[in-house]
């Protein structure tokens, strides 16, 4: 079943800039069957493989390394986030940055 999943080759940005293109081989997920062999016989279980993304290409706009960027991808490295820019989205998404406890 291995053999059936679509596989594509497309562009994504950098996750770390977000200007740069880099090419990025996609792979679908798929069921995949395991064998249990018991005396009394066989029994087949399936489980998900879920959907895998190989990088191609170094970042051209900030020079991470294709090793960076696929740690980012898998969830192994987290991207560090900006506090500026972040309370710059909370403000603009109207939520508030500061929680006040009013006494009664």
């Amino acid at each position: 079943m291995a053999g059936l999943a679509r596989h594509d080759e497309t562009e994504m940005e950098c996750p770390f800039c977000e200007k740069g293109k880099i090419r990025v081989y996609c792979q679908e997920g798929y069921l995949q069957a395991k064998t249990s062999r018991i005396s009394a016989g066989a029994k087949q279980t399936y489980h998900r493989v879920g959907e895998k993304h190989i990088v191609r290409d170094d970042c051209p706009a900030c020079g991470k390394s294709k090793q960076e960027i696929q740690d980012v991808l898998e969830g192994k490295e987290k991207k560090e986030v900006d506090p500026n820019k972040f309370l710059e989205r909370m403000k603009q998404a109207g939520l508030p940055t500061k929680i006040e406890r009013k006494i009664r």
